[in-house]
Order: structure tokens, then sequence, then C-alpha cells
């Protein structure tokens, strides 16, 4: 007996499935292009995103911690999610502040990826075909990261909306992708 049966589809390979994902897709592309466009206002609304975030996070976090109070480590807990209700606070208040520490966050981030795939791409180099590939995208994180530390603090303002911009782009047109690839294996 064969146990796969050809006569019954997946259910993500439905008609209406490929014109839900081509319309998730379309308006994931939409809000990239839009940050590409406007790079400063994408920054603005993504610290604040992240700010309210944080605000939630350690208010419900205190709550957590004040039911907790019969443990001795309530106290660590309220510490710490004080400081991360006081941190959304500050980028509410002041997101320039925000967009600044987010922005270098994410430089450190791209510096220590870098430098990281670029040994790690160098160390496999005896042991695997391709490793070349590892050092490219090493290089690649290095100079995005370069680039964000040499046209500091201007990069600030446009850097986190640029890169929310392109990944929500990218997301949206495979997601375009896959609804036509979906619609065709139907």
């Amino acid at each position: 007996m064969n146990t796969l049966d050809h006569s019954h589809r997946d259910a993500s390979l439905k008609p209406d499935f490929s014109k839900r994902l081509l319309s998730i897709g379309i308006v994931f592309a939409v809000i990239g292009a839009l940050a590409i466009l406007l790079p400063a206002w994408a920054t603005l609304a993504g610290e604040l995103v992240i700010a309210w975030m944080l605000v939630l996070w350690g208010a419900l976090g205190l709550w957590f911690a004040r039911a907790m109070r019969p443990a001795r480590e309530w106290r660590y807990a309220a510490a710490a999610f004080g400081v991360t209700l006081l941190l959304g606070l500050a980028f509410l208040l002041f997101p320039g502040v925000g967009i600044a520490t987010l922005t270098i966050v994410m430089m450190l981030v791209f510096l220590m990826e870098g430098v990281v795939s670029i040994l790690l791409g160098l160390r496999m180099s005896s042991n695997l075909r391709h490793w070349s590939w590892m050092i490219v995208s090493g290089v690649c994180s290095l100079i995005v990261g370069l680039f964000i530390l040499i046209g500091w603090p201007e990069t600030a303002v446009w850097t986190l909306g640029l890169l929310l911009g392109v990944n929500f782009l990218s997301t949206g047109l495979s997601l375009i992708m896959l609804a036509r690839a979906a619609k065709k294996a139907v």
C-alpha cells in the first residue's frame, strides 16, 4: 500500500492559502519599501515599538515580582523589571536616546558578527568546501558595522529604519514568490 496519497493535497497549498500568502507578502513589501524610502520615520517607529514593549514587559514583570513576594528572590525580579520599565520610559520620553542606543547595539553586533564569521571561515577553510562564503558574510557584516561607526552619529537617524525596511521588503518578496509557487503547485 502506498503511504503517499497523491489525491490528498496539503491544506497549505489550497488556492485561498496562496492568496493570503500573496496579500501578506504585498503588505510586507509595501511596508519595507516605505521604510526604505522614509528611513528616519521608520527608525522612530521602530524605536517607539521597542520602547512600548519594554514598558509593557517591565510593568508586567513588576506585577509578577509582586506576586512572588513570598520568595526571597522577588527583590531581584522587581529590580530587573523596574530597570526594564525605566528603560522603556526613557526611550519613550527621549526617543533620540533610544535610537542612539539601539543603533550602537546594532553596530556592535554587526562588528562582532563580522569578526567571528571571518575567523570561523578561516578556521573552516581546510575542512569544508565553499568556506569563503562565511568570510564574505563576515566582510559584509563588518562593512555595515564600520559604515555605521564611521558615519556616527548621523547614521543613527536612519540605520534602524533602513534595516527594518530591507528586512520587511525581502520577507515580503519571498512571501510573494512562495505564493506564486503555491498557486502553481495546486
